[in-house]
């Protein structure tokens, strides 16, 4: 949505990022990625390279060495001669797999060459309201109907804990599995059996909360999310991601996002908050969309002007909204012309990839 951040990667490119300092490691890691096909970006740090969410994280032994214990799944790449040193801080950075190259490069280059056989990736969307109760969770059911009338497979995803089950606003009786039923996944999560077990409703697919929040709290923070989220990219054409407002910004779900939409109220102490928010995700692309009533001397243009970001629309005050999400009819509120012009103008510069159809 934004411009000026030249090192996000483009969506549905599958590509390798290597955080390292050593100019042997990059050369050698470089003639792996070549011939696996695939596109190599290098990084400075961790956080930086998990920003780009690469199709595989790889960081060299001399990175880890002085680095922190790591969270997710990566390869750790050292040099041969190096064997016992490069292990021991294998072991020490909880490195998943260990690359001493150029004797493993026939290895890595098969590992690698698998990656690129699973296609596009899907791009993720976070919506987030800058404080609760102004209406991000109903923008994003409206924003995940509009990609699925447009033909393209779209997952609504909630991630907030609190929220009581983004579901119940769509449906008062949806079947398929919730996030509780995940929570003992580890590893590979296969995306066309994710995309079969979710409850469809309008064309959207839907992952939401069930009836144990504290559960739900600990599965977002757990190593699981990266598999279902490694999943719902090969799976979906477009995800939008429903998440909480307050802090920590945007929950455990923010850092898997490719772009964020940030709903605005159009009140000055809302706009502060805005104006804060924008200023700690800077390492995201943020449309703001600017919500009506609107105090004096505002309009959707100030709003933006005050946040300090881009406008991707307006959001007028509808009637009815409320009353449709207990009844479990909020989509049937996306229909309406302002809604359909606002999701529109979110959705046209958002990169969709071109998926074969399922068989």
């Amino acid at each position: 949505m934004t411009e000026g951040r030249p090192w996000l990667p483009v969506s549905g490119r599958a590509g390798l990022a290597l955080v390292t300092s050593s100019q042997r490691i990059r050369d050698e890691t470089a003639r792996v990625a070549a011939a696996a096909g695939l596109e190599l970006t290098v990084a400075t740090t961790l956080p930086e390279a998990r920003q780009l969410h690469p199709a595989a994280l790889l960081v060299g032994s001399d990175s880890a060495a002085h680095g922190s214990v790591a969270d997710g799944e990566l390869i750790l790449v050292g040099l041969s001669g190096e064997d016992s040193a490069v292990w021991q801080t294998a072991t020490r950075f909880n490195a998943s797999q260990v690359a001493l190259l150029p004797a493993a490069a026939g290895w890595l280059v098969e590992r690698l060459a698998g990656l690129r056989a699973r296609g596009p990736r899907g791009h993720v969307l976070g919506v987030m309201g800058c404080s609760g109760g102004v209406g991000a969770s109903s923008l994003s059911c409206w924003l995940a109907l509009a990609a699925a009338r447009s033909g393209r497979s779209c997952l609504l995803l909630d991630g907030d804990c609190a929220g009581g089950g983004l579901d119940l606003a769509l449906s008062e009786s949806l079947s398929g599995i919730r996030w509780e039923d995940l929570g003992e996944v580890s590893g590979t999560l296969n995306p066309d059996q994710l995309m079969d077990a979710l409850p469809v409703v309008s064309g959207v697919s839907v992952l939401a909360m069930g009836g144990s929040p504290a559960t739900e709290a600990g599965i977002l923070g757990s190593s699981a999310v990266k598999s279902v989220l490694d999943a719902v990219r090969s799976g979906f054409d477009l995800t939008i991601a429903d998440l909480p407002s307050g802090w920590p910004w945007g929950g455990p779900l923010l850092s898997f996002c490719d772009e964020l939409v940030l709903l605005v109220p159009g009140r000055r102490r809302p706009i502060a908050v805005a104006h804060s928010i924008v200023q700690q995700t800077q390492f995201l692309p943020v449309g703001l969309v600017a919500r009506g009533p609107f105090g004096e001397g505002l309009d959707s243009h100030r709003v933006a002007e005050l946040v300090g970001g881009p406008l991707t629309g307006h959001l007028p005050q509808l009637r009815g909204v409320a009353t449709a999400e207990r009844q479990g009819r909020l989509l049937a509120m996306g229909k309406q012309r302002p809604v359909r012009v606002l999701t529109a103008q979110a959705l046209a510069t958002v990169p969709f990839r071109t998926a074969e159809p399922r068989p």
